[in-house]
């Protein structure tokens, strides 16, 4: 293996470089450490590098498996943490500038779920503050500063979980954690090619994480293929007597736990091209459906169950918010923040009653009695992720973003899975990609069709040139 393609090897590779002794997990550790010195300025990747304990891991799995104790595929593998999930003795900011001298004496679950697999914690990447639960309309609402995308630094990685994008589109990391209220996984997949995935509600424990809306968040890996995103979620996945919401049945995640490929039924979900969006963008995603059939996947043109799935999702995540954060808000550090947006989130709730919130609620349990009828007609939706690539770091989100989300919205309100994948370029060369939504626990499904897919194509192997 050249040296330059460790960076952007995939967990299957360096798994197996690393147990057959070809590669030291001390090696491969301090040349991300030094990949990071030189190019986290750049990007804005992380918010503090854990240079210190990753050399410690590393040496305690090189002597684990020099003696044969291999613990598992993670073993030996670099990674990184968004900056909401707690880590002993290390600063904990949750993407502010006030938090950084927040240091827990505990680790999340999942911190402490990938050290037991053996994998190497290189750092915190950067976040959106508050995982933008309180709104924010630009990049830089970050203390770490705007997330710059290693395509095009210039343009923007995707929120919140920016620094996890751009963590591993720039060869920083084998992998990433990260986390999604509505969007902030496949947002910044999307944007920097990568793949990752939203896992369903309750399938990962939120332990030791930073609480954005509590029906809502979900943890997850943005890595390089669905194989490695399979890898990851298998171990971090599962019961946690930590979380009351983390999920206690066992979840099938292995290869072929699913149907096969040719007996699925999708469901492809197009959007409204004709105001908005990208031209190369649309066609990038109708290349990858054409993939799919070609795979044997059967499609035929489906519309989502009608409802106010954004409104609900905006609505309640608003509120749920305002409870997460209200010290916050009561001492006036909310002020402290970057973006003007979140300063004002009570005032702009004022109107919402009590009777709202309910309404809403109980429009939500519909919308799921109607997704779970939908999944009963077919196995999977194959729909765009975004509709345009990366805008650039400096513009107005709403006016960069100008079009809805109504897969992520229903997929927010009825805690659905989702597997974003890469599916070539779109506007100045920029990465485009599509996404796969199944019902809740069927991750299998998207993991299975995401890899049928990612055998036919190259694009999930295409990074930037990194100078």
């Amino acid at each position: 293996m050249l040296l330059d393609d460790l960076w952007f090897a995939t967990i299957d590779e360096l798994s197996l470089e690393l147990r057959a002794g070809r590669l030291s997990p001390i090696e491969l550790t301090r040349g991300f450490l030094d990949r990071i010195a030189r190019l986290n300025e750049r990007y804005n990747a992380f918010e503090h590098v854990t240079r210190e304990l990753a050399m410690e891991q590393a040496a305690r799995a090189a002597a684990e498996l020099h003696a044969n104790k291999w613990r598992g595929p993670l073993h030996g593998i670099p990674y990184a943490a968004k900056d909401l999930f707690d880590t002993r003795g290390v600063p904990t900011a949750w993407g502010t500038s006030f938090l950084r001298d927040r240091v827990p004496d505990t680790n999340a679950t999942v911190v402490d779920r990938l050290e037991a697999a053996g994998a190497i914690l290189l750092g915190k990447t950067a976040m959106v503050e508050f995982a933008g639960c309180l709104g924010y309309r630009y990049a830089n609402a970050s203390a770490s500063g705007p997330g710059r995308n290693p395509w095009d630094p210039s343009r923007w990685t995707g929120g919140s979980s920016s620094g996890s994008g751009a963590a591993v589109a720039a060869g920083l990391a084998t992998f990433a954690l990260g986390t999604e209220t509505w969007g902030s996984i496949l947002c910044p997949s999307a944007f920097c090619g990568l793949t990752g995935i939203r896992p369903t509600y309750g399938l990962v424990s939120r332990a030791g994480g930073m609480v954005g809306a509590y029906t809502f968040d979900k943890v997850g890996p943005l890595a390089r293929s669905a194989s490695d995103c399979r890898t990851v979620l298998s171990a971090i996945a599962g019961a946690d007597l930590r979380d009351s919401s983390a999920h206690d049945s066992a979840v099938r995640l292995t290869r072929g736990a699913a149907k096969p490929v040719r007996s699925l039924k999708a469901a492809l979900v197009p959007l409204d091209w004709s105001k908005v969006g990208e031209p190369e963008v649309r066609a990038a995603f109708e290349a990858a459906a054409a993939e799919l059939r070609a795979a044997g996947l059967s499609m035929e043109t489906a519309a989502l169950p009608e409802g106010p799935a954004s409104e609900v999702s905006g609505l309640l995540i608003g509120v749920e918010a305002l409870a997460s954060f209200e010290m916050f808000l009561d001492d006036g550090r909310v002020r402290r923040l970057a973006d003007r947006m979140a300063p004002r989130q009570r005032e702009l709730a004022e109107p919402i009653t009590g009777a709202d919130t309910v309404k809403a609620m109980r429009v939500r349990e519909s919308l799921q009695r109607e997704m779970r009828d939908f999944f009963t007609r077919f196995d999977v939706i194959v729909t765009p992720n975004f509709m345009s690539v990366a805008p650039p770091v400096d513009q107005d989100l709403n006016e960069a973003l100008p079009y809805g989300d109504p897969v992520g919205a229903l997929a927010a309100a009825c805690g659905l899975p989702g597997l974003a994948l890469p599916a070539g370029t779109g506007k100045a060369g920029m990465p485009a990609g599509f996404q796969l939504v199944a019902a809740p626990f069927e991750e299998a499904t998207l993991f299975d069709l995401g890899e049928r897919y990612q055998a036919r194509t190259v694009h999930h192997r295409k990074h930037p040139a990194i100078v």
